[in-house]
């Protein structure tokens, strides 16, 4: 399967994770759901990452210009996507867990997870000020 259409499978496959965190957030399977998903999206990580593991340069990473050369190859390029879903899902997750830990109306979590879904840290941002304004702590 050529790096394409496995982008087009993960970028797809992602989203019905997203919908269970803002449509089922105390769904009692919930994490283990998220958590098998994001093992699998995983292991397609490591398979890109790996399967090419030879001509990886890991000096490339101390420099912005050594960091663009990596990404030059296709393969490379959904490594890097498959990396991005990965955390973003398990920061939503995390978002949903600490908002039931700290009584956070589901509300105002749902902007903070779209943004997780589109511009990750920017939701774990507003996540962050949403539960500081709840708790008065960023614990």
């Amino acid at each position: 399967m050529n790096p394409s259409d496995v982008f087009q499978i993960v970028n797809t496959a992602v989203l019905p994770a997203w919908i269970f965190l803002a449509v089922a957030p105390r769904w009692r399977y919930r994490n283990t759901i998220i958590y098998g998903f994001c093992m699998l999206l995983a292991a397609i990580y490591a398979f890109y990452i790996f399967s090419d593991f030879g001509s990886l340069d890991f000096d490339s990473f101390g420099s912005l210009a050594g960091v663009m050369s990596l990404f030059t190859q296709e393969e490379a390029v959904l490594a890097g996507w498959v990396h991005y879903l990965v955390f973003d899902l398990l920061i939503g997750n995390w978002v949903v867990n600490q908002s039931i830990k700290h009584e956070i109306k589901h509300i105002f979590v749902v902007p903070c997870l779209v943004l997780c879904f589109m511009l990750g840290p920017v939701g774990f941002l507003l996540f962050s000020i949403v539960k500081y304004i709840k708790t008065r702590s960023l614990e």
